[in-house]
């Protein structure tokens, strides 16, 4: 395996990176005059108990903005075929949440329909992370649609995994 001393460039990091598959989300949350939301596939659970999770987002997020602003957000985990879904929120610009259906969760931040789960989570802590910011956040209520398959993120592209059998 070719090891490099010096750092790597990002393109080089985003290539090795993509080798690991990952879930892809929607994180939303409530902005001072609107919903905001984003795609997000650097999710993860930090902590069973406390129940804790985190994602990242760049600096520049008009979604930074809103979480800082509520304190709160949701985290949709997207399934299988809902791949058009992933793209909008991934799209430049605010999103239009006319053409996603979602409804309102206990926090206010929207939850996207048909998701395979949920988590609604209040802000504990932010760390600056190169050219993301960390967001963490405890876990103030989740759910779950066990007979639906997840959405994947592998390579730059989105798959789609089968269900359990």
């Amino acid at each position: 395996m070719k090891q490099s001393a010096i750092p790597p460039d990002p393109t080089r990091m985003r290539q090795v990176c993509g080798l690991f598959t990952t879930g892809v989300t929607v994180v939303t949350s409530n902005g001072p005059t609107c919903w905001a939301g984003a795609t997000v596939n650097s999710f993860t659970s930090v902590s069973l108990t406390p129940p804790r999770v985190l994602f990242c987002l760049r600096h520049d997020s008009s979604l930074l903005s809103a979480v800082r602003h509520s304190g709160s957000f949701a985290v949709s985990i997207l399934s299988r075929g809902q791949g058009d879904i992933a793209r909008h929120f991934a799209a430049p610009g605010r999103v239009d949440f006319t053409r996603v259906s979602c409804r309102p969760g206990t926090g206010g931040a929207p939850l996207v329909d048909g998701a395979l789960g949920f988590l609604e989570c209040a802000v504990t802590d932010e760390v600056s992370g190169g050219d993301h910011q960390i967001v963490m956040g405890a876990v103030t209520g989740l759910g779950t649609e066990d007979k639906l398959a997840p959405l994947a993120f592998y390579r730059g592209a989105l798959t789609e995994l089968a269900a359990e059998s």
